[in-house]
């Protein structure tokens, strides 16, 4: 039965209200007009009074402790209930208009409540100055963050490990002890496309790996300028990023999250052909509802990676407020959304990563050299403060660092190559949150946020600094809060567990020379505790009877110079076919136990 979203009268007013203020026109948009006259065309993006209340809408989800499909079913129909009932007179005047051959063309959105408008700047300036509309932005051009060092192609290799940047935010050690790799989860980017066909990512497109998408391949792919619906690469950007995110065996095992699917929007740098910011503003509108059906969140990515940005000398000045409503409300509705903080150095972040309107939005990550073992910040990551705060004062900027030197990824048609840049940086920070999500499918957005921010490696100046942020991203201890899991203390290995054969023990992992390790043995039951059995003190995940536990430990010793206990047991006659269970423990850990992993096999 289809549960139904529902909300009391006022809290719907509380969260779906908006402020009124008199129309205004950006100074960017004013500047543009003032340039071209008022017979110039110019491109505008109308924001309408009634906007929203995304933070109504986390607090009130917060509160009742929603899920991530309630999250999104209250934001999308509330976003298109504002716009079916606030547009309909503007839409009716801007068509007249078209008609009358006064304005070009116009486009509504719902993701906020604004409309595209191309015309005469006098036009324009009319239509501004209604009062439903609240302020009047210019449709800039945008473009990608572009890497600042691009390696050479090569066709791949066989390789059986993690690249250097997935190993040094400890994305492999998450898989190797978690069992955790993003599988469930769906994530996302706004780019240059992504080849649908390389070997490290076509077998993870939402498109073909989801039988709900056989005949809807639009749904996984966005791509306003050809609307083509097979994914591809106007250049090799997007392709990079999406490596870094998702990318894995059976090719390189290039991504940090390589359980996951992906989705994407075509709509940065289309080769020869400038795209707006009315285009990044559809593809957000895109990834907040992909399927068109507010009922349903399979389709919605738990992430979104956004490796471009906008600078002054694109005429676009520091803290436009352009992008930050559909922001809010694609995160409202429960997707991540994450920026590269910029290649700009001490001059500052671009847009709209520089916004620090909270310790939250917007999320910017900066660029450290993960080659190198002190993990430095590169060179070129942009670095704060910011003034993009409520009341102009300065705010640290970005908020966190990932691998963006060297960085090998995915290149279209079945390559590999290493770019730099901060637009490197982002992707790992999407892939951690598909991790987390995996341990936690309903983790709200900014708690991902504070759970990324909490669990950081300090970098640069202790604490949060505009360098480093709150330094470089730890995937293993972001989920391990995420999950509420604490991981073996150590490492258990059986090899031949065969009836009458002798079988190898191997415990390794957080351990020295001299440590003291007992391996014990049960056949099921619920977790047991024994104290000061042999001097040890364990809560084993299987029973272990209090009389006689002594006799369930299968071998005891110290460790060796390697970090290793090893032990060579013979397995008796006539257990075939047993089901056995085997866990290590650390003698002398009380009260903080130090214990393996559960080793579960059949004897054969």
């Amino acid at each position: 039965m289809k549960r139904l979203v529902t909300l009391t009268a006022t809290t719907a007013a509380a969260m779906f209200a908006g402020c009124v203020f008199a129309g205004d026109i950006d100074p960017g948009l004013q500047s543009v007009m003032d340039e071209v006259g008022p017979n110039g065309t110019v491109s505008s993006l109308m924001y309408l009074q009634e906007q929203l209340n995304a933070e109504g809408i986390d607090a009130a989800m917060d509160a009742k402790h929603a899920t991530l499909g309630e999250r999104h079913e209250v934001v999308v129909r509330g976003l298109l209930d504002i716009a079916s009932r606030t547009q309909g007179d503007l839409v009716a005047e801007l068509q007249r208009l078209k008609d009358a051959g006064r304005i070009d063309d116009f486009e509504a959105f719902w993701v906020a409540n604004l409309l595209r408008v191309d015309g005469p700047s006098s036009e324009i300036a009319a239509l501004a100055n209604r009062k439903d509309v609240h302020v009047a932005y210019f449709n800039y051009e945008i473009e990608l963050i572009k890497p600042t060092s691009i390696g050479p192609r090569d066709g791949g290799k066989i390789a059986t490990d993690a690249v250097v940047g997935v190993k040094a935010i400890r994305a492999d050690e998450v898989w190797a002890d978690f069992g955790i790799t993003g599988v469930g989860r769906l994530v996302s980017t706004l780019d240059t496309g992504t080849d649908g066909n390389h070997i490290a990512l076509k077998d993870r497109w939402r498109g073909v790996a989801d039988s709900r998408y056989q005949g809807h391949p639009e749904w996984a792919f966005f791509d306003p300028v050809t609307n083509r619906t097979f994914p591809f690469d106007s250049g090799i950007h997007g392709t990079h990023t999406m490596g870094s995110v998702t990318g894995g065996l059976p090719g390189e095992q290039i991504g940090v999250a390589p359980g996951a699917q992906w989705i994407t929007a075509a709509v940065i740098d289309r080769v020869s052909i400038p795209r707006t910011v009315s285009d990044a503003i559809l593809a957000f509108q895109w990834i907040l509802d992909p399927d068109g059906d507010p009922s349903t969140n399979f389709d919605v990515p738990d992430s979104c990676s956004n490796s471009w940005g906008l600078v002054t000398a694109h005429g676009f000045p520091p803290c436009d407020q352009t992008f930050w409503t559909p922001i809010d409300n694609v995160e409202a509705g429960g997707t991540v959304i994450i920026f590269s903080a910029g290649n700009e150095g001490s001059a500052g972040l671009r847009r709209p990563a520089d916004r620090a309107t909270n310790e939250y939005n917007v999320m910017a990550v900066a660029a450290v050299d993960a080659n190198n073992a002190n993990w430095p910040i590169a060179s070129f990551s942009s670095r704060g403060p910011t003034t993009c705060t409520p009341d102009g004062s300065p705010a640290i900027k970005p908020d966190i660092s990932a691998p963006g030197v060297n960085v090998r990824s995915s290149f279209p048609g079945n390559s590999y190559g290493n770019l730099s840049g901060t637009s490197m940086a982002s992707p790992h920070i999407n892939g951690v949150v598909a991790l987390m999500r995996e341990a936690d499918p309903n983790l709200g957005v900014d708690e991902i946020k504070q759970i990324i921010f909490d669990s950081a490696v300090d970098l640069g100046a202790t604490g949060e600094d505009n360098s480093y942020g709150w330094g470089m991203v730890d995937a293993y201890v972001a989920v391990q809060i995420a999950s509420g899991i604490t991981p073996p203390c150590n490492n258990l290995d059986v090899q031949n567990l065969v009836s009458g054969q002798t079988a190898t023990f191997t415990v390794s992992k957080n351990l020295i020379r001299g440590d003291y390790v007992a391996i014990v043995w049960g056949t099921g039951g619920n977790e047991s505790t024994f104290q000061n059995v042999a001097g040890f003190c364990a809560t084993f995940g299987f029973n272990v009877p209090k009389q006689g536990a002594s006799k369930r430990i299968v071998a005891q010793g110290f460790v060796n110079a390697n970090g290793e206990f090893i032990a060579n047991v013979k397995i008796p006659s006539g257990l075939s076919g047993m089901s056995i269970m085997f866990q290590a423990a650390k003698r002398d850990t009380c009260p903080d136990e130090c214990m393996s992993n559960v080793f579960q096999g059949t004897i054969q």
